[in-house]
């Protein structure tokens, strides 16, 4: 009797029929160096489930599916929020499909049937998801102006995107949910930002009515250069920093010590913001409004 060959590690998932799949036969997919993390789906055992569970969650949900919302933006690499970032517990993989085919419904999956014209719909790393511009409109329903401006930032400032690409998809889901959110978040998007936290730290302080700053502008005095801030206000001459966590190692605590000195030596109010300060916004709101108000405007 012929010995079977024994079945290698898929590195990527793959469907299996009655045949088989990815080459093997249908008794190798029952390999113990494959794994079921969906009905009819095998990947190598050694794969990360987590990694892999949009791709499994597509095979799973058949031809038509896609990512959608908060699972595309994961996958284009926008900045998602804290809370869904860092959860230590995988989160339902978006998937949606349009509103003629069948809504998936898997175990792991938030199946969706929605409106999905050709142009909002692209391919990232292998995997069929809306545009970054659709998955902007479509996060906006899901998540607080904040991030949704953090979202919109990285999508000008890395191009994968026009502000006329999003102010398209503002016209195109006019009666959508989380359309106002967008349309609010719209002007106040800047390419010049690059972290989150100066995109949640800029969006308070806009819809608080402070005055728009320059994001990451080099600031000079009397022709030398001193540093590149975060947010500034050259007329009134002040500067505000927001802290995350790359501030907390040594080196750079320090050499933003040195950096915020030597500001404040010229003649500029620094004032440092950190995700506390973000927890009450109308604080924050205040500081930086009362520090404007305190500084003569340069002629």
């Amino acid at each position: 009797m012929p010995i079977e060959p024994q079945a290698s590690p898929a590195s990527a998932p793959f469907l299996v029929t009655a045949a088989g799949g990815d080459g093997l036969t249908h008794k190798q997919t029952r390999a113990a160096s494959l794994v079921v993390p969906s009905r009819g789906v095998r990947v190598g055992r050694e794969v990360d489930l987590i990694d892999a569970a949009p791709a499994v969650a597509l095979l799973a949900s058949g031809d038509a599916a896609v990512l959608t919302d908060l699972s595309a933006a994961r996958a284009i690499g926008l900045p998602l929020p804290p809370w869904i970032a860092l959860a230590k517990e995988p989160s339902l993989v978006s998937v949606s499909t349009r509103s003629t085919s069948v809504r998936p419904q898997r175990t792991g999956v938030r199946g969706r049937r929605i409106d999905l014209p050709d142009e909002h719909l692209t391919v990232v790393d292998g995997l069929g998801c809306t545009t970054p511009a659709r998955t902007w409109l479509d996060c906006a329903g899901m998540i607080p102006i904040e991030h949704v401006v953090a979202m919109g930032d990285v999508i000008l400032r890395r191009r994968l995107g026009s502000v006329d690409d999003l102010r398209r998809m503002v016209h195109w889901g006019y009666r959508r949910r989380g359309v106002k959110v967008a349309r609010t978040a719209l002007p106040i998007l800047d390419p010049g930002a690059e972290s989150p936290g100066e995109s949640w730290t800029r969006c308070h302080l806009v819809l608080g009515k402070v005055p728009p700053p320059r994001c990451n502008a080099d600031i000079v005095d009397r022709g030398e250069w001193l540093a590149r801030g975060d947010l500034v206000w050259e007329a009134h001459k002040v500067v505000v920093e927001y802290d995350g966590g790359v501030h907390l190692d040594e080196m750079q605590r320090r050499y933003d010590a040195a950096r915020r000195n030597q500001l404040t030596r010229a003649g500029w109010l620094v004032l440092v913001v950190t995700a506390d300060d973000l927890r009450k916004p109308w604080l924050l709101v205040n500081l930086v409004r009362a520090a404007l108000a305190s500084r003569v405007p340069l002629r």
